[in-house]
């Protein structure tokens, strides 16, 4: 059983938890009269409105129907829990006391050890309550089926979902999420809602809707990465609408559409979604999928814009991206396809790819290739940190674009040109939430927005004498890889030093102190430092560094970093540990982070 003491941390140590709240003592699937409150407990206590003497160890006087969680902590349950009334669940941590700040990272788990869905949403009323999760992980049962309507979640009321992880579902109609979405008795324009943003949904199985099934177009998707799901019925697909809305639903169209978008699907078994009228698809990388997108809007109230969908299925020659319902009337607009999506729109066409090399690695996950190496792929693999919670893929900006109009990724946004054909414009934000340019012709295509940074930052190490510096630059490098050395002398000339260029064209200018070392930085953007000799202080430096994007600014191709390196002699008695945070980095750490918040990029300005 998990300590008391767990639950009162949180109340005690987080700035966010009050009195009111509903701690979790325990991560025990129980329902007895003591002074602990398990999870079922205190959705059961909400479920009663919330009495003034509490139930079984959970709530009091003046609670709230906020259910809190314990970091990383795993809650067993033996069967499904209905949830009847309006209750929040999150995850709740001290992020001063946390290591890993990264919204996502630190989700409590509820695990369903039993064979069933993990909640049940319905309060059978004809107005919709509101259901929300936020930084909770959600894995299913060890069995080949744990329920027939939502492997995982069956709602059917309005359901909000914030960096939650949804694993191992499976069930024959929605393997994580089964929405019902039929209308309330005695008031039709009232269905049960999905809102999603910023969460990851894996391994989850269905007959039909192994992400979501829902009766209708109800939800809403925003930032989110969808990988290694499988939908076994090919007539089906992954994110699946059963019936079109009716006609009264659609007049709001396109401004109250159902809209996916800024998210990733990848490697996902069965196509990625139905198209129905009322949705609406926007920013999108759709890839390396066994089949893409399947569109049946007769209605014409239905997009699909901004997006790139290429290499499903991934890596074969065949051509699966689109799938068109002989009656459907959808706007494609503005997109990266090839030609079984069609030319799209005439106003605003498409671009066809006919290319061959689309991933930059071994697969679709993976580290990156050079330049070099890779000349012609259009995107990195799918690459996650461990610091980060959703990865992405990388459009790359390649050294035979002459311009940035050469690529089929970036400043592909358009503008309005014909007032009798509107206009998707590009989400305001990525993926990632970095913002895209306000001038929507300078948009890129797809969940990703490249960023160039172009102010200072700042890299540093701390040394014993006899050691060597090793220091990783791509976190650094925004979304650009540094240019190969052979391109160095068309961009700058000759290197002034006299000596060969190396990856990056890097050039150092000494700052305060004359040079105490040597260094090399090669394409993958390792830089080395190596000390002469046993001095002991700093030795202080800029490098300039030609990167695939910031080469188009004529009056300055480089992008500039500052370089800290601290050498010490060993002192045998303190910890002969050492650190890459402290002394030459950590003081003036806060100097690089006001760096990075400089101009975002000069997209729009290459000269």
């Amino acid at each position: 059983m998990l300590k008391r003491s767990i639950g009162l941390g949180v109340l005690c140590v987080a700035g966010h938890a009050y009195s009111a709240d509903i701690i979790l003592t325990t991560t025990e699937d129980i329902v007895k009269d003591d002074k602990e409150c398990s999870l079922r407990e205190a959705i059961a206590y909400v479920n009663q409105d919330m009495p003034e003497q509490g139930y079984f160890g959970c709530g009091g006087k003046a609670s709230s129907a906020n259910i809190i969680f314990e970091k990383k902590a795993t809650y067993k349950l033996n069967d499904q829990i209905k949830i009847s009334a309006a209750v929040n669940l999150r995850t709740l941590y001290d992020l001063s006391f946390n290591d890993n700040k990264e919204l996502g990272l630190n989700n409590a788990i509820i695990q369903m050890v039993g064979k069933n869905n993990i909640f049940y949403i319905d309060d059978q009323k004809k107005d919709l309550i509101k259901v929300s999760l936020t930084e909770i992980t959600l894995q299913g049962c060890s069995e080949t089926l744990c329920a027939e309507q939502g492997g995982l979640i069956y709602n059917n009321e309005f359901l909000a979902l914030d960096r939650v992880k949804f694993t191992d579902g499976k069930a024959n109609q929605g393997g994580a999420i089964y929405n019902a979405a039929l209308p309330v008795e005695g008031n039709p324009d009232i269905r049960s809602l999905v809102e999603i943003k910023y969460s990851l949904f894996e391994h989850n199985k269905a007959q039909q809707g192994a992400i979501l099934y829902s009766q209708v177009p109800q939800f809403r998707i925003a930032n989110s990465v969808f990988r290694d799901n499988h939908t076994i019925q090919n007539t089906a697909a992954n994110i699946y609408s059963a019936q079109q809305l009716d006609a009264a639903a659609l007049l709001a169209f396109p401004l109250m559409s159902f809209k996916v978008s800024g998210s990733t699907f990848y490697n996902n078994k069965g196509p990625v979604i139905n198209v129905r009228d009322g949705m609406g698809l926007n920013n999108l990388t759709i890839v390396g999928n066994t089949s893409g997108i399947q569109f049946n809007a007769p209605a014409k109230k239905a997009y699909l814009a901004n997006s790139i969908v290429l290499g499903n299925p991934y890596p074969s020659s065949q051509d699966d991206n689109c799938n068109f319902n002989a009656e459907d009337q959808s706007y494609i607009q503005n997109n990266l396809v090839t030609a079984s999506c069609g030319l799209g729109d005439a106003s605003y066409p498409n671009d066809l790819w006919s290319g061959t090399q689309l991933i930059a690695g071994e697969a679709l996950e993976g580290e990156c290739k050079t330049l070099s190496v890779d000349q012609t792929s259009l995107l990195c693999p799918y690459t996650e940190s461990e610091s980060t919670f959703l990865g992405y893929f990388r459009p790359r900006i390649l050294m035979n674009h002459h311009s940035l109009s050469d690529s089929l990724i970036l400043n592909k946004g358009r503008l309005q040109l014909n007032s009798n054909a509107p206009l998707m414009g590009c989400e305001a934000g990525d993926q990632r939430d970095e913002r895209r340019h306000t001038d929507n012709s300078f948009c890129d295509r797809g969940a990703i927005e490249i960023i160039v940074p172009s102010s200072t930052g700042l890299v540093g190490k701390d040394l014993l004498v006899g050691e060597i510096a090793t220091i990783p630059l791509a976190e650094h490098l925004g979304d650009s890889d540094l240019v190969p050395k052979e391109q160095c002398d068309a961009i700058l000339g000759k290197n002034p030093t006299g000596e060969p260029w190396q990856a990056g064209c890097v050039q150092v200018l000494q700052n305060q102190t004359v040079s105490k070392g040597q260094l090399s930085v090669n394409e993958e953007g390792i830089l080395v430092y190596t000390p002469r000799g046993g001095w002991r202080g700093a030795d202080l430096f800029k490098i300039r560094l030609v990167t695939s994007s910031t080469r188009f600014n004529q009056t300055k191709p480089y992008m500039e970093l500052s370089v800290n390196i601290v050498q010490e002699a060993k002192n045998d008695m303190q910890s002969s540990k050492v650190t890459t945070s402290g002394g030459s980095f950590g003081w003036l750490s806060l100097f690089a982070l006001f760096g990075l918040l400089g101009l975002r990029r000069y997209k729009n300005n290459e000269g």
